[in-house]
């Protein structure tokens, strides 16, 4: 075929524009196939419809394993105590406010598994399984009052402490919601713990909010970040009705029994020889108060020794609630990829300290 000068400019022409035609085409044709692809996991519900707006590549993998270290301390009240031995009625003579408790706390660490799911873009719902020890103290100084509220005889201080293993298990949910870089979370969850010491597990609520930033690490890779956050978290017994069992004082707290004879013998003592220096028409009065005390005081011997409580096994009912509920949160995630990310909070109040550190591994199911 010959092609002058002038038609051959044409057919090069007509060549380039079929070439573009078809590049466009086919461009065209991945474009839309992309578009119907979408959103490639079965994974949060309405997750095609935030891809569809823009949003999919803020969107975390719809699946997850955290595996993190968890420690607390918590400082408590005790708000119900009462002991039981065979016919006796020690509620008057031994109780919260004789016994005089000044300090129970409890401190626990262990490791803690966690697998969540997106269910929608904004929820994400979670179970929980912990492997936990720790130990609980408690410090006393038995101190009896007379009516006016004079110390009649105080014990020295007494401390014990008990070591515990434990499970705890539970689940929880988390919303979610952003505007740029800017984000807001609220979780509540629910755990149980069960421990040998107990006969009932106890259950325990959390609820929290934190607001935060997410700082972008590199402009080339959008996933490699860091979110900061502060917040506040209520952590609480729920339903805890208290615990039962049985005790021996002088096995937890060594000597209890001895030391109590010998400060009621020592008081008696020192009221008898003050008696003895008084004048007893000008003193009268306080003649009289120190026999008051006497009396008292030999009467709290008498039934104390007599129940053989701090010598013998006896039965207890006890009820601990948390001084402080509420700790301010401060803590971040470091997110590497899609995959990988570090995480680390950590929570303060007056009576009460929270560590969490972990890894999470994130991945999805294809549609």
């Amino acid at each position: 075929m010959i092609i002058n000068y002038k038609n051959r400019n044409k057919f090069v022409v007509l060549i380039l524009l079929f070439c573009h035609f078809l590049c466009f085409s086919q461009n065209e044709i991945l474009t839309d196939s992309i578009s119907k692809k979408g959103y490639p996991y079965k994974l949060p519900i309405w997750g095609q419809k935030a891809y569809d707006k823009g949003f999919g590549d803020q969107l975390q993998l719809p699946l997850g394993v955290n595996l993190n270290y968890v420690y607390a301390f918590i400082d408590m009240e005790i708000t119900e105590f009462a002991l039981n031995i065979g016919d006796y009625d020690l509620s008057s003579i031994i109780n919260i406010e004789t016994l005089n408790f000044t300090e129970v706390s409890a401190t626990t660490s262990g490791v803690n598994l966690r697998a969540d799911f997106w269910l929608f873009p904004f929820m994400n719902i979670y179970g929980l399984y912990s492997k936990i020890s720790g130990g609980t103290n408690v410090s006393l100084q038995p101190t009896w009052k007379d009516a006016l509220g004079n110390i009649l005889v105080q014990l020295p201080e007494f401390g014990a402490s008990v070591d515990f293993d434990a499970l705890a298990y539970g689940a929880g949910t988390t919303l979610v919601f952003g505007y740029q870089n800017y984000f807001l979370s609220t979780d509540i969850n629910y755990s149980a713990t069960e421990t040998e010491l107990l006969d009932d597990q106890v259950g325990v609520l959390n609820l929290s909010a934190r607001l935060g930033y997410k700082f972008d690490l590199s402009k080339k890779n959008p996933d490699f970040f860091l979110a900061a956050y502060v917040g506040v978290m209520n952590r609480d017994f729920v339903g805890a009705k208290g615990s039962s069992g049985s005790i021996q004082f002088n096995e937890v707290f060594p000597d209890i029994d001895n030391v109590f004879n010998e400060k009621i013998d020592t008081k008696v003592e020192q009221n008898n020889q003050a008696i003895a220096n008084l004048n007893p028409i000008s003193d009268a009065s306080e003649v009289i108060r120190l026999k008051a005390q006497n009396i008292a005081l030999e009467e709290i011997q008498n039934k104390v020794n007599d129940s053989e409580a701090f010598t013998n096994s006896i039965n207890y009912f006890i009820k601990k609630d948390m001084i402080q509920t509420r700790t301010f949160q401060f803590g971040f995630n470091l997110q590497l990829n899609k995959h990988l990310m570090f995480r680390g909070e950590y929570g303060i109040s007056g009576s009460q300290k929270f560590i969490l550190t972990g890894l999470q591994y994130r991945f999805g199911i294809k549609n």
